[in-house]
């Protein structure tokens, strides 16, 4: 027929598709994740900086252009540090010249290392966090600056919201409240510094001890500033977290909504192929087959040759109408694959009264259950299965010697549903001087698969012969639009010969 006598089963597309896109959008690093050292216990401090979601991930370096935001950032608030530092200087006169210079040093050594805050955020944290408690025992001035207190701040924010490991963020948290706790309780219990200021203070009127006072003072005041660096740096790495998800959310949608546009445009494409090739194909088949009888009995029966020349008139015709009908739904937007014909069920007597009138002898039998309406299809099951016995009839026209076909509709009853079951059975020899390209065997299992079923062909046992058996699942398709004029099955049920029992397999 269309095709050699083993043929493969066409894979499914739509399964072919989608493994391509699962292909496509999977990671080249999905095969294996490098296992990192885990130096803190898991759903510890490390998941509480982090997020139990995404436990590996690592958040993005800046641009060179955020890299040269920090570096002026960082020159501004030295330059705001320093001036700062020589107003008060000027103005309260508390310290001689080396410790001026001392001051100036530290807050370079504060707010400088900021240009590298987001490159080496732990680095810049160690060394601001020695020359701020180094200030407090050279020039408590030059500590006491807004500017120093912001840039110490931003190193510790830093430190907690660019690490590049949440284990590394959390080891710092811990190495930070140990320093400042340990230099807090040093000048809390063993240095006289803490008793030494509040002397200069004066007597206090409150109702506790003045220098009690000041010190859970001034813990609460190093809970709030070195906590609110902590909770703002673990605040903007969880917010780059949900930033990067929803970036690659959107980057999988797009990918997929490409996926689904390919599918639907390749989908398309092989509709159109299978319309244009069950449209032309079978009338373009039939004129050649009646040109060519007419060619052999034009000088010995004048009568017939003028009958084929007339089916060739006929077949061109119908063809030329059909083509323009299907340019026509292709036009137009929103149409449904039904829109590339209105044949159905109900116009297979008809559809064999053209091919008898080609030569062939075709018996159409019906053998469908009581509870089963054909005129109720829905049109595009209908048109499927038109379609299927147009392609099997025009392939025995074609590609066999014989001329009796077998066409059959039944119903079966498999587990919880219907199946209707379509077989075009013929009795020929594939005939040598013709030769297929295999595409109508391939709409065949297409249109089947289209409608959740299957397509079976190859030559028959015993032979010879060919034999084509088509199967859709009947799921409840209930009231099908233009079900009423389907009409012409009843008629076909009454004046076919032999519908219930007609030759199988």
């Amino acid at each position: 027929m269309d095709a050699p006598a083993n043929v493969a089963r066409v894979s499914n597309k739509a399964e072919f598709l989608q493994d391509s896109a699962a292909a496509e959008l999977a990671s080249p690093g999905d095969a294996g994740t490098a296992r990192r050292r885990r130096w803190l216990p898991e759903g510890g401090l490390a998941v509480a900086l982090g997020d139990a979601s995404a436990p590996d991930w690592t958040r993005p370096a800046p641009n060179a252009a955020g890299y040269r935001r920090d570096a002026l950032g960082a020159v501004v608030l030295t330059l705001v540090g320093l001036l700062s530092l020589a107003l008060t200087e000027s103005y309260a006169g508390v310290t001689d010249g080396a410790q001026r210079w001392w001051g100036y040093a530290i807050v370079g050594a504060v707010t400088i290392p900021l240009t590298w805050r987001r490159k080496h955020p732990v680095v810049v944290l160690i060394f601001t966090t020695v020359a701020f408690i180094g200030s407090a025992y050279i020039n408590m001035m030059a500590i006491a600056q807004l500017s120093t207190q912001v840039a110490y701040f931003a190193s510790v924010y830093a430190a907690v919201a660019w690490s590049r490991s949440r284990e590394v963020a959390a080891i710092v948290v811990v190495m930070l409240a140990l320093v400042i706790g340990t230099w807090l309780v040093i000048d809390l219990t063993i240095s006289s510094s803490y008793s030494e200021y509040v002397e200069q203070l004066g007597n206090g009127t409150g109702p506790f001890d003045a220098v009690t006072a000041y010190a859970v003072y001034s813990i609460l005041v190093h809970l709030a500033f070195f906590g609110g660096a902590v909770f703002a740096g673990r605040a903007s790495w969880r917010s780059a977290l949900r930033q990067d998800q929803i970036q690659e959310q959107a980057d999988t949608i797009a990918s997929q909504s490409q996926q689904l546009a390919r599918r639907a445009v390749i989908e398309e494409r092989l509709r159109i192929a299978r319309e244009l090739h069950d449209v032309v194909a079978h009338h373009v088949s039939a004129i050649g087959v009646q040109a060519g009888a007419a060619r052999k009995i034009l000088t010995r029966d004048t009568g017939l040759a003028e009958e084929a020349l007339r089916t060739v008139e006929e077949s061109s015709r119908q063809a030329v109408t059909e083509t323009r009908q299907l340019l026509g739904v292709l036009r137009e937007e929103g149409q449904e694959p039904s829109a590339f014909g209105t044949d159905g069920v109900g116009d297979l007597q008809r559809l064999v009264q053209d091919y008898a009138d080609r030569g062939l002898s075709v018996t159409l039998g019906l053998a469908v259950d009581d509870d089963v309406d054909l005129a109720r299809l829905p049109p595009a099951l209908g048109l499927s299965v038109y379609r299927c016995v147009q392609e099997s009839l025009a392939n025995v026209l074609r590609h066999s010697t014989g001329r009796d076909v077998s066409v059959v509709l039944r119903t079966v009853d498999e587990h919880a549903f219907k199946i209707l079951e379509l077989e075009v059975l013929d009795r020929g020899r594939p005939r040598e001087d013709t030769s297929g390209t295999g595409f109508g065997l391939i709409g065949l299992k297409e249109r089947a698969q289209l409608h959740g079923g299957t397509c079976e062909t190859g030559p028959r046992t015993p032979g010879p012969g060919w034999r084509v058996r088509s199967r859709f699942p009947l799921l409840d398709y209930g009231d099908a639009p233009g079900a009423a004029e389907d009409t012409a099955v009843p008629a076909a049920r009454q004046h076919v010969p032999g519908a219930s029992g007609v030759e199988g397999s």
